[in-house]
């Protein structure tokens, strides 16, 4: 079992090495093993002038990533790989779930796409910027956030083997930028279940309703 672990944490290292963080194994105290694992991040807030922070307070998870969400890619990415890894390393055995919504779908986006194939995890993508097209249009990292460049822009789909679900409503312009700003004013964008333990630690494809 031993040199199981210290192959899967090599893997992963390596994983963290592609991203471009400095992952964080050895934690001061572990976390308990539950058989399944979730880990949450939330969207960009804004609670005041330059004040960024975000706790992910408002997702029902095990674990909720605090990060500067005006730097989701190098904090948000960083942060979430160092998680992933220390549970990946105090429980071995457990299944990792992953759960994003807005700015914190996209965090969780960019980690899957550079995991590709990380064993025993899934991830839920809520109104995430990088959707790509189909059905609707993409998310609006193409359009609205290509010029910031640094891992915001650009759609895809590249998730490797790892389980990815994502919930897009229709009206919501961050995940469908074939729709105005109307249904995000009106609250569609935080219409999302937020609840883990809600969706399926295999579920695939597109729910566009």
């Amino acid at each position: 079992m031993r040199k199981i672990v210290s192959i899967i944490v090599a893997g992963a290292l390596a994983v963290a090495g592609l991203i471009g963080v400095t992952a964080v194994t050895t934690p001061a105290s572990a976390d308990p093993c539950t058989g399944v694992w979730s880990i949450g991040v939330g969207g960009f807030t804004l609670a005041g002038p330059g004040i960024t922070g975000q706790d992910s307070g408002y997702l029902n998870v095990n674990q909720r990533v605090g990060y500067n969400s005006a730097d989701p890619i190098g904090s948000g990415v960083g942060e979430l790989n160092r998680l992933v890894l220390q549970h990946r390393a105090d429980c071995p055995t457990d299944h990792i779930m992953l759960l994003g919504h807005s700015g914190g779908a996209l965090v969780v986006h960019r980690w899957v796409s550079a995991a590709q194939d990380f064993p025993n995890l899934n991830a839920v993508l809520l109104a995430d910027p990088a959707r790509a097209a189909g059905p609707g249009g993409p998310g609006f990292s193409d359009a609205e956030l290509g010029w910031l460049g640094g891992g915001l822009k650009g759609t895809d789909a590249n998730f490797g083997s790892i389980p990815t679900y994502e919930v897009c409503h229709p009206a919501d312009h961050i995940c469908n930028s074939a729709s105005d700003w109307f249904g995000y004013a009106t609250g569609v964008h935080t219409a999302y279940d937020y609840n883990a333990w809600d969706y399926s630690t295999d579920g695939t494809g597109q729910d566009f309703s």
